[in-house]
C-alpha cells in the first residue's frame, strides 16, 4: 500500500488561503449577500479533520452578511450553538431591507461578542437609521463600539438636519468613513451634541448626500483626514465641506457632464487628484469641464499626480459616426491645458484614460482605424510625451451584436 503522504500545516493553511482569496465570500464588497444556497467555498474542506476546520473557521467567518431576511436564523446560530466563532468576525454587513415586525432581546448581547470587528456596513434603507429604539439598535450600538472597528458605511439613512444622531454613534477609532444615500428630514429631532473629533480618520467617502451637512462648519473634526472622495449627478450640487483640512493630500471626485463645479475654498492643496467624468455631451464638452474643475482648486500648481477617467457615452453613432473618437482639436486642448499645469507646477505624472462607449446598428462605423488613433493620441499630445510625463490610454467599447472592444495606448518610458 502506498504510504499516506501529509503536508506540512503551514502548507495545507497556504493552500486554503488561495482557495478563499480572490473569491466573493473574501470580499467587502456591501452589494453582496449570499444566499441560503450559496456555500463557502470552504464548507467542505472544514469537514476534513479537524486541524483543517480549525484552519478553515478564520476564514469561513472572517465576513457575515446579515439581512432582517435572515437575521433571526443567522444570529441565534451564533448566540446559543456557536458563540465561540464571534472571534473571528471582522467584517459584517447589515440591511434591513425593511423594518422588522420583532427584534430579539438578545440581540445586543450576541453583536455585543464582536470584539475584534473592523469594518461594518449598515445598509437602512429606511424612513430613520434606528426607527425605536429597541434590541436592534442597542445591538448595532454595541458593534460601534467594538474596540478595533475601523471602517463604517452607513448607506440610505434619513438623518436629522443637524445629522446629530450621526455624530453621537461615529467611533474616535475610524479610520475610513463612507455615507451614501444620506437625506434629511425634520421628522427626526435633533439633539445638542458635541462636535466629534475622529483623530484616526484618513479616508472619507461621499456619495449621493442630499444633506446639509456639507454647511456645517461643526459636523466633525478630521485633522488628519488624507483622502476625499466625492460623488455627485447632475441637480444635486456639491462644494467642499467648510470642515474638511487644508491638509487633505488626496482629492477623488466622480460626476456627470452637467454637475456643478464645485467650490473647493481657499485652503486645501492636494498632491493627488483623481477626476471620474461621463456623460453624452462632445468630448469638449468633457475636457472644458475638467479644466475648469482643476482651475477652480486653490492651488492647482501643488497637483504631483493627476488621474482622469473620461467615459463618453454616444448611445446612437449612426448620424455622426466621427464623434466616436476625440478630434484632433479636441486633442489639442486637453494637451494644452495639461501642459500649462506642469509648466506652472511640480507636476510629475498623469493618467489619461478615455473610453468611448458607442452603440451602433450598422457595425461597419465601429471599424475605427486603430492606426489612425494611435497616430491621434502621439500628436495631440506631443509636448507631454516629450516631457515623458503621460500615460495615455484610449478605449472604445462598442455596442454592437457581440459587441467590440479595443484600445490604444502610449506608455512612458521608465528611467532609472
Amino acid at each position: 500500500m502506498t504510504p499516506m503522504i501529509r503536508l506540512p500545516i503551514e502548507i495545507i493553511a497556504e493552500i486554503i488561503a488561495a482557495v478563499v482569496d480572490g473569491t466573493e465570500f473574501n470580499s467587502e464588497d456591501p452589494d453582496f449577500y449570499p444566499g441560503r444556497e450559496e456555500h463557502h467555498p470552504l464548507a467542505a474542506a472544514s469537514l476534513v479533520s479537524h486541524t483543517w476546520s480549525t484552519i478553515c473557521r478564520p476564514h469561513i467567518f472572517r465576513i457575515i452578511s446579515i439581512s432582517t431576511r435572515n437575521m433571526d436564523d443567522r444570529l441565534w446560530f451564533l448566540h446559543f450553538e456557536a458563540p465561540h466563532l464571534s472571534e473571528f468576525i471582522l467584517v459584517v454587513h447589515l440591511q434591513c431591507d425593511y423594518e422588522p415586525d420583532t427584534t430579539l432581546a438578545w440581540y445586543p448581547e450576541c453583536l455585543g461578542r464582536l470584539k475584534n470587528l473592523r469594518v461594518l456596513h449598515l445598509d437602512s434603507w429606511m424612513s430613520t437609521l434606528f426607527p425605536e429604539p429597541g434590541p436592534l439598535s442597542a445591538g448595532i450600538s454595541s458593534m460601534l463600539a467594538a474596540p478595533c472597528l475601523r471602517k463604517l458605511a452607513f448607506r440610505g439613512c434619513d438623518l436629522s438636519e443637524d445629522a446629530s444622531d450621526l455624530r453621537a454613534m461615529l467611533p474616535v477609532t475610524l479610520e475610513e468613513l463612507v455615507l451614501e444615500g444620506i437625506s434629511a428630514t425634520s421628522d427626526i429631532e435633533g439633539k445638542t451634541t458635541s462636535t466629534p473629533r475622529l483623530e484616526a480618520l484618513r479616508s472619507l467617502k461621499l456619495q449621493e448626500i442630499y444633506h446639509p451637512m456639507f454647511s456645517l462648519k461643526n459636523f466633525i473634526e478630521c485633522p488628519n483626514l488624507a483622502r476625499l472622495s466625492a460623488h455627485w449627478y447632475s441637480g444635486q450640487p456639491w462644494d467642499l465641506p467648510p470642515w474638511v483640512p487644508s491638509s487633505l493630500s488626496e482629492l477623488v471626485l466622480c460626476a456627470v457632464s452637467d454637475c456643478n463645479i464645485p467650490d473647493f475654498g481657499t485652503a486645501i492643496q492636494p498632491s493627488v487628484v483623481e477626476i471620474n467624468q461621463s456623460g453624452d455631451t462632445s468630448y469638449l464638452e468633457l475636457f472644458m469641464w475638467i479644466k475648469d474643475c482643476i482651475r477652480n482648486l486653490p492651488f492647482p500648481t501643488s497637483i504631483r499626480t493627476l488621474r482622469l477617467d473620461i467615459e463618453h457615452i454616444k448611445l446612437d453613432c449612426d448620424d455622426h459616426p466621427e464623434d466616436i473618437s476625440p478630434s484632433p482639436s479636441e486633442y489639442g486642448m486637453l494637451s494644452h491645458f495639461l501642459l500649462q499645469l506642469y509648466e506652472e507646477g511640480g507636476l510629475k505624472g498623469i493618467i489619461l484614460n478615455i473610453t468611448s462607449c458607442v452603440g451602433s446598428s450598422d457595425p461597419e462605423l465601429l471599424c475605427v482605424n486603430k492606426a489612425r488613433e494611435l497616430a491621434k493620441l502621439k500628436i495631440g499630445f506631443a509636448p507631454l510625451l516629450k516631457e515623458n510625463i503621460l500615460d495615455v490610454d484610449f478605449i472604445m467599447s462598442g455596442w454592437t451584436e457581440g459587441g467590440t472592444t479595443w484600445h490604444s495606448s502610449i506608455r512612458r518610458i521608465q528611467t532609472e
